[in-house]
Formats: structure tokens, C-alpha cells, sequence
């Protein structure tokens, strides 16, 4: 609409505006002098270029939006933008939160006779707090702004720490799984050890009982195997036996045992020297001792043999041994058979027997009688002859030799 007033319709209604009829024609103004409130010579009438140009637009409502850089032309003289006379004083804004007139009410600045505004039509001063930019409406619009960096940035966190949780997820599946299979090798490791240890005690005790059975029971080829290095074929004189290495002498060599009736006719004649073979091995031997009532004889030589060792129990009936000699000269004959009985009532022998049913023969006398354990239990000294007889080997306990011709 212009200024002229000539429009007849109806603008729309502002928040806070008074309403009313639109004014008439405006009054011509050229020639009118417009007294001017400020003191000074009175403010020229407008020029019709001043008066002709188009209106200025009116802002929207006082409370609508924050106010804008710029003011629409308050000054009444024309259109959008053209200056006042420099004699004019500026005219005041309109009162604040009163926003700017309804179409039908003059206008500020615009030199209406009882508008209440001066009509200097001077430069006005800032629109109040709350008028909108000119012509109405909403203030431009911000410009959008560009990507923002940061969010670029969380974006790219939030998706690597998304990978550590999934990363480290698997990792403490994989990690739970290996304790879990950890875990049972180590139940089977102890599962498996505790039947080993059930087993060897088992075991312990199945030995131990196997033992306990077979205490005493010979194993004639081991302990013929033990003892034959220490047994020989002796001869003195025209007589042979058996001697068998029982002690080791004094200042070096081996004593050996036997019976007296073995060197009886070397020792009734004078002589000492005699000899023991072992594998056609030959070595000499003096008579240190004899014991003619017990039938025990003592030999030396300088040769160097195991002795071996006497039991230090006596042995009762029903106890399996081995008789190791050279009967009729045949060396290493070994026979076995068990304990029959301790004799003390043999005729024409004064100490005790031990009656043997191993096999013996002339050649086995001084041989050594052995337990199952191939300890010396006596010394073979006889068997006694008779008709349909067999099996009836006598022995002298090894016991009887410790007390006086050899220390054991």
C-alpha cells in the first residue's frame, strides 16, 4: 500500500495494534508549513518526489522476533532508503512493546496534524526491542553450518571401542574355554594320579603278599649262582672233598672250611699242604686249624675269593636248602631238598646234625649247605648207609664252627 492511502482493503491484524477504519485521502502538504517541536526555522514542505515514492514496508509485530540490524524509514517523506533535509531532527521510536501502527493510524514521523509525532521527518532512531526486520516476517534464516569435526571424531571412537568390547568379548569366550579345558586336564591329571598311586599300592601290597607266600621258598638256580664262585674240589693226599671260602685272613688271602676226615691222613702224617681247584684252576692251601671231635678243619691260601656268609639263624624242619660239592671229584654238582630234623642222638658223633634229604656222595664232604636266602646254614659231613636207606644227610650246624675255630 502506499502512503497515499488510496488502498481499501484490509490489512491483517497485529498482535497489540489498535484496529480501525483505513484513512481517508491525505491531506495535501505542499505549502503547508509544519511546525517543527525542536527551536529553529520551520521544516519545508516535501518535495512531490518525496511525497509519490513508495511506502515504507512495516515491520511485523514488536514481540515477534529479536530485532534486526536495520529500520525501515520512519521519516514520512518517500520511498525506501531517500534522506531528510539535515535541518530535520530525528524523530523518537515508538514507545517500547507498542510495535508500529495498524494500517488506518497515522504513522510516525509522517506529519499527520494530532498524530503526537513531530513532523520534522528526520532520520528516526533504531526500532525498539522486538520489532521484526522490514516488510514483516521471520528473520533470515542462519546458513547451515559445515560437518563439525568433533562429531566426525566420536563417531570414529565410538566405533573403535566398539570393536575393543567385541574384541575383548572373544578374547574372554577363548579365554574362559582354554581355563575350562585347563581345568579338566588338570581333574583327569589328578583323576589319573590317584588311580597310579592306588595302583602301585596295590601293587606294594600284592608284592609284599607274594613275599610273605613264598618266604623261604628256593630259587636253587640264583642262589647257585651266588654261591659256586666260593666252592672247591680239595685234595690232601689220597683223600678228596670240599672247601668253600667262609672268612678273609688275616694279613690277606681267604680262609676256607671243611671236615678233619677229609685231611686226616695228610695231618696223621705229617704234612700241611694241600690244594683246591675251582674252573682247573689250582691253588695251594696250608692246614691252619683242625677240630677232630667236631670234624672241622681250617685252610689257607693267598688267593683272593668272596667268602660266604653264615646265617645267623638256625634253620628248622621243613626249610628248603641246596648242597653245593664235588662228589667222586665232580666239582659244582648242586642238589637240593629240605630240613628233615635237628639230631643231637647220632651214634659216634659228638654235637649236633642237621638231617637233610638232599642227595649227597663221598666228595660232598666240607661242601656248604644253603638256605634260600644263600646263607651257610652247616657244613655236609655224612649220610647214613644202610639197607633200602636213601636220603639220610647229615650236616653240622654252621654255628658249631663259630665257636672256637673261627670268629663269624
Amino acid at each position: 500500500m502506499s502512503d497515499r492511502g488510496d488502498d481499501t482493503s484490509a490489512a491483517p491484524a497485529t498482535h497489540g495494534a489498535p484496529t480501525g477504519p483505513l484513512p481517508g485521502p491525505r491531506p495535501p502538504v505542499s505549502g503547508w508549513p509544519q511546525p517543527s517541536q525542536y527551536s529553529g526555522s520551520p521544516v519545508p514542505p516535501p518535495t512531490p518526489s518525496q511525497t509519490t515514492g513508495p511506502a515504507p514496508s512495516r515491520p511485523t509485530e514488536a514481540f515477534a522476533h529479536p530485532t534486526s540490524s536495520f529500520a525501515p524509514p520512519t521519516n514520512g517523506y518517500g520511498a525506501f532508503g531517500t534522506t531528510a533535509p539535515e535541518s530535520a531532527p530525528p524523530a523518537s521510536a515508538p514507545p517500547y512493546g507498542t510495535g508500529y501502527p495498524h494500517p488506518g493510524t497515522p504513522a510516525p514521523g509522517s506529519g499527520f496534524p494530532g498524530s503526537g509525532f513531530p513532523g520534522s521527518g528526520g532520520p528516526t532512531s533504531a526500532a525498539p526491542f522486538g520489532s521484526g526486520p522490514p516488510g514483516g516476517g521471520l528473520p533470515p534464516a542462519r546458513a547451515d553450518r559445515g560437518p563439525r569435526p568433533f562429531g566426525l571424531i566420536g563417531l570414529v571412537l565410538a566405533i573403535v571401542l566398539l570393536i575393543v568390547v567385541i574384541v575383548q568379548g572373544v578374547f574372554l569366550v577363548n579365554l574362559s574355554g582354554d581355563l575350562d579345558d585347563a581345568q579338566a586336564a588338570q581333574t583327569k591329571a589328578e583323576t589319573a594320579s590317584a588311580k597310579d598311586r592306588e595302583d602301585a599300592s596295590n601293587l606294594t601290597k600284592r608284592v609284599q603278599s607274594l613275599e610273605e607266600r613264598t618266604e623261604g621258598t628256593l630259587n636253587s638256580t640264583a642262589v647257585a649262582k651266588k654261591v659256586l664262585p666260593s666252592v672247591f674240589s680239595v685234595r690232601a693226599g689220597q683223600a678228596t672233598g670240599t672247601a668253600f671260602a667262609f672268612a678273609t685272613a688275616p694279613g690277606g688271602g681267604t680262609l676256607l672250611i671243611t671236615n678233619y676226615h677229609v685231611v686226616d691222613s695228610l695231618v696223621s702224617s705229617g704234612g700241611k699242604n694241600a690244594t683246591i681247584t675251582r674252573d682247573s684252576e689250582t691253588y695251594p692251601v696250608t692246614i691252619e686249624q683242625t677240630d677232630k671231635n667236631r670234624d672241622l678243619a681250617v685252610l689257607k691260601t693267598k688267593a683272593k675269593f668272596t667268602p660266604l656268609k653264615p646265617s645267623e639263624e638256625e634253620v628248622e624242619p621243613g626249610d628248603p636248602v641246596i648242597v653245593v660239592g664235588a662228589p667222586l671229584g665232580l666239582t659244582d654238582t648242586v642238589t637240593t631238598g629240605v630240613v628233615s630234623a635237628i639230631r643231637d642222638d647220632v651214634e659216634g658223633l659228638a654235637t649236633r646234625v642237621i638231617q637233610f634229604d638232599a642227595a649227597i656222595n663221598p666228595g660232598n664232604s666240607g661242601g656248604p649247605v644253603i638256605n634260600a636266602e644263600g646263607e651257610v646254614v652247616g657244613i655236609a659231613q655224612a649220610k647214613i648207609i644202610a639197607e633200602g636207606a636213601d636220603g639220610l644227610g647229615l650236616a653240622i650246624p654252621i654255628g658249631e664252627a663259630c665257636k672256637g675255630l673261627l670268629s663269624c
